[in-house]
């Protein structure tokens, strides 16, 4: 299917949905995703810093499996659609999870991302300290349905990606380039897919695949550089990835349970279950988190940076695999310290 430049998918969008009755768009408008924390959390996002500094930490220890988490051999070696658009990149990688919904219950998670739209589902703070102003939406956004090829999705009130290629329903394609490079022409360009295939037992496999291509000078080279560039990418797109997975699970979920969830809604009955947002928390609570992470963060650090300059011989074991341990909570630490190390 090929869309001409700012084509909407209005029509698509009308026909791939049923039209519910008003107790189903109620209980939609309600319910569906409504109440995650969807990377807003402050523990999250401090946890997501001290991932991020742990990975560039470990550097290569890891990359095998930050590069294909959750895809398939076939599905990290397959070329998906986009690929066509950066040939020859310098490196890239293939993220994928298996959601428990229909692809149509997947698609308005995805059709609507970006800053001032449904957000990237990532860690949002982090996100914002770097100026992105993103929200994160907890639900889907009807006005924000209508992605286009040729329309530009924005990761920054400064930055955009365009959309290269759309097939609603299935894939989205963005690449920044000043044009669509050949393997003779070395320009700094990056493409960032994504693609729902469905799953035999009726749910959707959402595919994502970042690529990056390095430009010629030292400059651009070290800014797209798989050490820089790759570990931060994982973390916040695993992030995504989940996050996408969880609200759109919730959303079939509602709808099958939709009678039972409107009368419980009419009632007012709320759930004891629901995660307490940073500003609920007494200034004295806050001050317990935010130590309590300081210190795991540190601990963290610390024991990363010993095993990366450590030598194999005086390790226990794979240093690849103590890398993993050492990101379990305060134990990981404690465990690498104690166990880990050959005196």
């Amino acid at each position: 299917m090929t869309l001409t430049p700012g084509a909407g998918v209005d029509g698509w969008w009308a026909s791939f949905h049923h039209e519910p009755d008003s107790e189903c768009i109620a209980v939609a408008i309600m319910t569906r995703g409504q109440g995650m924390d969807v990377g807003r959390s402050w523990p999250a996002n401090i946890t997501a810093a001290a991932r991020i500094a742990g990975h560039l930490l470990t550097g290569p220890l890891l990359r095998s499996y930050r590069r294909s988490w959750g895809a398939t051999p076939e599905e990290a070696a397959s070329s998906w659609p986009g690929d066509e658009l950066l040939p020859a990149p310098s490196w890239s990688t293939t993220h994928a999870v298996t959601i428990d919904a229909p692809l149509q219950d997947v698609w308005p998670w995805l059709a609507q991302i970006g800053q001032g739209r449904g957000g990237l589902y990532s860690f949002q703070r982090l996100e914002n300290l770097i100026g992105c102003q993103m929200t994160n939406t907890d639900r889907i956004l009807p006005e924000h349905q209508d992605i286009a090829a040729g329309a530009e999705i924005r990761l920054h009130p400064q930055a955009a990606l365009p959309v290269a290629r759309l097939e609603p329903g299935q894939d989205i394609v963005l690449m920044a380039a000043p044009e669509p490079p050949t393997p003779e022409q070395r320009v700094t360009g990056g493409l960032w897919s994504f693609h729902l295939r469905p799953t035999p037992d009726g749910g959707t496999r959402l595919v994502e695949r970042l690529s990056m291509q390095s430009g010629p000078t030292w400059q651009e080279q070290l800014f797209t550089s798989p050490a820089l560039v790759e570990p931060v990418s994982f973390v916040m797109s695993q992030e995504m990835l989940r996050n996408i997975k969880a609200l759109a699970e919730a959303g079939t979920t509602h709808r099958t349970n939709e009678r039972t969830t409107m009368t419980r809604k009419m009632i007012g009955e709320k759930t004891s279950k629901q995660h307490r947002r940073w500003n609920d928390l007494s200034p004295g609570q806050q001050s317990v988190v935010l130590t309590l992470a300081s210190i795991q963060v540190s601990l963290a650090v610390t024991a990363w940076t010993d095993l990366a300059f450590r030598p194999a011989g005086q390790v226990n074991g794979s240093k690849a695999k103590w890398a993993v341990i050492i990101g379990v909570n305060f134990v990981g630490p404690l465990l690498y310290f104690t166990r880990g190390r050959r005196r």
